[in-house]
C-alpha cells in the first residue's frame, strides 16, 4: 500500500512537471505567433439549399507546440461569391488538438476559382474561452490559406496566451 501512495505521488509530481514544462515552453516558443500547418481530407459533405457543410480533419505541426490534429466545420454559401463565378462565402470553426490542449478558432474566407484552381483565404480569431489547457483564455487573429486540391491548409498570426498569474 505503501509503494502504491508514493508511486501515485511521484506520478502527480511529474505529471505537474510536464504541465508546467509545457507551458514555460509553450510561451517561450510561440513569441505571441501561430505558425501551423496541416494536410486534411474531407470526412463529411452535405450539400443543401446552395450551402454545403463540409467537416474536414487533418494532422500536421503547430511551431512551438508540436504535432496536433485538426477538426474543421466549414459551413460554404455558393450563392454569395464574393470573389466571382464558381466561388462561395465560408464560415468555419476549427479545432486544433495538441499535448497541451485544445485551441479553437473562428474562421470567416471565401472560396475563389484562380488560373492554378480553387483558393480559400480568409482570417480568424482565436475563441479563448472554447479553448483549453494551456490555451484557455488566449487570444489572437492572423490568417487562413486552404488548397483544397492537395488538402494543405495553413493558420498563420497571432496567439497570445493567458499569462499563468492571470
Amino acid at each position: 500500500m505503501r509503494k502504491l501512495i508514493i508511486s501515485l505521488a511521484a506520478s502527480a509530481v511529474i505529471t505537474a512537471g510536464v504541465v508546467a514544462g509545457l507551458q514555460d515552453s509553450a510561451q517561450a516558443s510561440d513569441n505571441g505567433r501561430l505558425e501551423a500547418t496541416f494536410t486534411a481530407r474531407p470526412v463529411s459533405v452535405t450539400p443543401n439549399l446552395g450551402m454545403v457543410e463540409l467537416i474536414v480533419s487533418g494532422t500536421g505541426t503547430v511551431q512551438g507546440f508540436g504535432t496536433a490534429t485538426e477538426v474543421v466545420g466549414v459551413v460554404e454559401d455558393q450563392a454569395a461569391s464574393p470573389c466571382g463565378a464558381g466561388g462561395a462565402s465560408d464560415s468555419a470553426e476549427r479545432r486544433i488538438v495538441m499535448q497541451g490542449g485544445v485551441l479553437e478558432l473562428h474562421e470567416t474566407a471565401m472560396l475563389c476559382m484562380t488560373a492554378s484552381g480553387p483558393r480559400v483565404t480568409g482570417t480568424y480569431r482565436v475563441d479563448g474561452q472554447a479553448s483549453t489547457g494551456i490555451f484557455a483564455g488566449a487570444r489572437g487573429a492572423g490568417n487562413v490559406a486552404v488548397d483544397p486540391a492537395t488538402g494543405h491548409d495553413t493558420v498563420s498570426g497571432t496567439l497570445i496566451l493567458r499569462s499563468p498569474e492571470a
